[in-house]
């Protein structure tokens, strides 16, 4: 092999280095959260809750890590399946506010979210997954909280800081946690951002394929 092509092929091997790796988003207790005037109890963060039989289990497989199984239905309060804080209906008037913050690289964010009754979902402020306002078994339809009602969110994301925010809303016109409960569940990766060991690496590559470069052109 040439030394020019050497270093092409370590310059590649390099930004496959400084380019690899994601970080997983999952729902999870204590992620900062938002509530509204309708909110039934005050907030702070997520915690944990019981899951009705009918939705998706905890600890789904993270669509872009399948290696990643922590996601878990969490809420505002214990408002899931005979949890003991009943959130009342509020039609399209969303109850809290689940902020996820994170510093990611650029690529592809990747995420599937279930919610009961619904939820709307944004990347800074812009909305990826609008809610939907049906009534069968939660929304009976994406973004629900039966298996195969998931909202599947697949988009580009710049490198920087970025929040998601995931809008709970309360459609169910049920009298109690256990006819009418409340939750969220989330699981996706954003790309990784280069860690310094990489980016040297990225610079030393890149150094010497325009070192070996410039030999070749001076014989």
């Amino acid at each position: 092999m040439s030394k020019s092509l050497f270093a092409v092929a370590m310059l590649l091997l390099c930004v496959s280095f400084a380019s690899a790796g994601t970080i997983s988003l999952d729902s999870v207790a204590g992620i900062p959260t938002a509530c509204n005037f309708v909110a039934a109890f005050p907030c702070s963060t997520t915690v944990t809750i019981n899951t009705h039989p009918a939705w998706q289990s905890n600890n789904p497989v993270n669509p872009g890590n399948p290696a990643d199984h922590s996601a878990v239905w969490v809420s505002y309060a214990d408002t899931g399946y005979g949890g003991s804080q009943f959130q009342p209906y509020e039609g399209t008037t969303p109850v809290a506010s689940v902020l996820d913050s994170f510093t990611s690289g650029a690529g592809s964010l990747i995420l599937n979210v279930w919610s009961d009754d619904t939820a709307a979902v944004y990347l800074d402020g812009n909305l990826l997954f609008a809610p939907v306002f049906t009534q069968s078994t939660c929304s009976g339809q994406p973004i629900g909280c039966r298996p195969q009602d998931l909202g599947s969110i697949n988009t580009a994301i710049g490198a920087g800081k970025h929040t998601l925010q995931f809008n709970m809303f309360q459609v169910g016109t049920g009298g109690d946690t256990y006819s009418n409960p409340m939750g969220l569940l989330f699981t996706g990766t954003a790309p990784a951002t280069p860690e310094p060991s990489s980016l040297l690496l990225l610079g030393s590559g890149l150094l010497g394929a325009i070192t070996t470069l410039r030999r070749k052109l001076k014989k």
